[in-house]
């Protein structure tokens, strides 16, 4: 009866193991999960102002039906993986991604004589062993013989053999003898033939190996892994799109101005680059005036509270002097100039009249996107390529501008009204004028002014000269001193046409009590008193000069040294 029991008992205990690896043996199985690997294509690049570009891609992978892993390549080597957005079939659920960066190995070109090296490496090592072998028979032949040698002629035992038979037996044994170190000098002599052999071929497989000609060098390469779900077998269409700070534009501008009938117009480009990893091959992009790096959140005022500070005004004037002599002359906002870089630019396949015949302008709320319906290549290289948006012909008003006091060039000016429309950002500009470059300015629409200003560059034909006339120091009464300045400015049109122009200068403003500033002649200018700049607007005929003249006076404490400072 106990005996029954227990067989009983060790049957169920049997059973219950029998399920328990069957579970986990299922378990085991449908945990297992295969990997499909499918390679992306970039579809289209919306590049954002500044850095920045949210790069759309398309895949089509052959799922299997159940859980598995999903390897895509060619995505950018830095995205921003939080930002990563899928759109997948409803059949399809991605329970996981994360993205990582594979390094390719490189591609070798093969060389057909390291096959026949390395064979006849083999071969030689083959015929090494052989000659070891037969040396060491050879040498164990040898120490046998030398052994009987021994036991013959040394032994007690046999001294009773006959001198003619010793004879007979020595002869044989020196002939044995000889005959293996014979050989076993020969074979060493094969042996080192062979070994030296070998060293050749491999000295020339170092020197092949040196100068290896590598066909792909090892390059890294952006990988997003999905853990997919699936409840087929067939091919996804999978979208996704992810921010990279890797890529961004920057716009330029060409002013072409034609010197027949002074028509002026604008064209507006973009400088795109990228270092995002990837190629980017027939990708239609997208300029937007965005700039996702900069931070969206409102800016909140905190108190400032103010305390009695005595500077060095000194020391800072002349640090600030200095820093204002490398700057271009400006005397207020409406100056505008200085400089670029030079691009290259790269589209496929133009038929329409220009490029810019393919740009839809879309504009939101936040900010302006231009629409490039064509295919460029832009290759990752970090070098801006220049991607034409728009041509505008604008009308322009045309005037020089001279500050004297800062320098004695005259500068051609346009000056545009209605800018509004235009959707411009700051840039640099080239300046061309009927077909020939004249120099760079700079576009900075970023003002509050009703007037935009070009600054199209020097003009040489028109002279200008500043001089100081008088300098007039008062005797000194009771604790201060007086001093009067008197400058002239002469301006000569050696053009054939007339022009107009707007002169600026300025007066000291003081900001002391002490120290008193009074315009005495204002020559016929207009003033900002506040800013103690003064403009004239002067017109000029063909060879015609003019002469503009103004004064100001300085009252100060006689035992005070005053100075300018900006």
């Amino acid at each position: 009866m106990n005996a029954s029991v227990g067989k009983s008992k060790f049957i169920f205990m049997k059973k219950i193991q029998l399920v328990i690896a069957i579970f986990l043996a299922t378990s085991s199985f449908a945990q297992k999960k295969d990997t499909i690997y499918a390679n992306a294509n970039l579809v289209k690049a919306t590049v954002y102002y500044g850095y920045g570009a949210d790069l759309n891609h398309n895949t089509k992978p052959n799922l299997i039906k159940g859980l598995q892993e999903v390897i895509i390549n060619n995505v950018a080597l830095v995205p921003d993986i939080n930002t990563l957005q899928i759109s997948c079939p409803e059949n399809i659920t991605i329970l996981s991604y994360k993205h990582r960066i594979y390094q390719k190995p490189p591609v070798i070109k093969p060389n057909p004589n390291e096959v026949k090296a390395l064979d006849s490496i083999k071969n030689l090592e083959k015929s090494v062993v052989v000659f070891n072998n037969d040396i060491s028979i050879s040498e164990d032949a040898i120490k046998r013989l030398t052994n009987l040698v021994e036991i013959n002629f040394i032994a007690k035992e046999k001294n009773n053999i006959q001198s003619d038979d010793l004879i007979k037996l020595a002869n044989f044994y020196t002939d044995k003898i000889s005959v293996n170190k014979q050989r076993v000098f020969s074979l060493t002599l094969k042996r080192d033939s062979c070994n030296q052999k070998i060293d050749e071929i491999r000295n020339r497989l170092n020197e092949f190996y040196t100068q290896i000609d590598v066909l792909d060098p090892p390059k890294q390469v952006g990988q997003i892994i999905l853990q997919v779900m699936s409840d087929q077998a067939a091919p996804a269409n999978i979208d996704f799109n992810y921010f990279t700070a890797s890529a961004g534009w920057t716009p330029s501008y060409d002013l072409r101005i034609k010197s027949i009938d002074n028509a002026f117009k604008i064209v507006y480009k973009g400088m795109v680059f990228q270092t995002t990893g990837l190629n980017w091959n027939g990708v239609k992009l997208n300029l937007s005036t965005n700039n996702p790096n900069q931070g969206n959140n409102i800016p909140a005022l905190t108190p400032t509270f103010l305390q009695i500070f005595s500077p060095i005004v000194a020391y800072d004037n002349i640090q600030m002097k200095s820093v204002t002599a490398m700057a271009a002359p400006v005397m207020d906002q409406e100056d505008v100039m200085v400089s670029g870089n030079a691009s290259k630019k790269m589209v496929k396949d133009v038929k329409k009249e220009t490029v810019a015949d393919y740009v839809t302008l879309k504009e939101s709320q936040l900010n302006t996107n231009f629409e490039i319906n064509l295919p460029y290549d832009i290759p990752c290289d970090g070098v801006g390529y220049s991607v034409n948006i728009k041509e505008e012909n604008i009308n322009v008003t045309y005037q020089h501008t001279a500050v004297p006091k800062l320098d004695n060039d005259a500068f051609l000016m346009a000056r545009l009204n209605s800018w509004d429309s235009l959707n411009l950002m700051p840039g640099s500009a080239n300046v061309i004028m009927d077909n020939v470059f004249l120099g760079k300015s700079y576009i900075d629409p970023n003002t509050t002014l009703d007037t935009l200003n070009f600054s199209l560059g020097r003009d040489k034909r028109i002279s200008i000269d500043r001089k100081q006339i008088k300098d007039y120091k008062a005797p000194k009464r009771n604790d201060f001193k007086t001093e009067a300045f008197t400058y002239e400015i002469t301006i000569k049109n050696n053009k054939k046409q007339s022009v107009e122009m707007m002169v600026k200068d300025q007066y000291p403003i003081s900001q002391v009590k002490e120290i008193e500033v009074s315009l005495t002649d204002g020559g016929d200018a207009d003033v900002n008193t506040e800013t103690g700049i003064m403009s004239w607007m002067v017109k000029l005929k063909p060879g015609e000069s003019k002469k503009l003249r103004f004064s100001y006076q300085l009252k100060y404490p006689k035992d005070k040294i005053i100075q300018e400072y900006k």
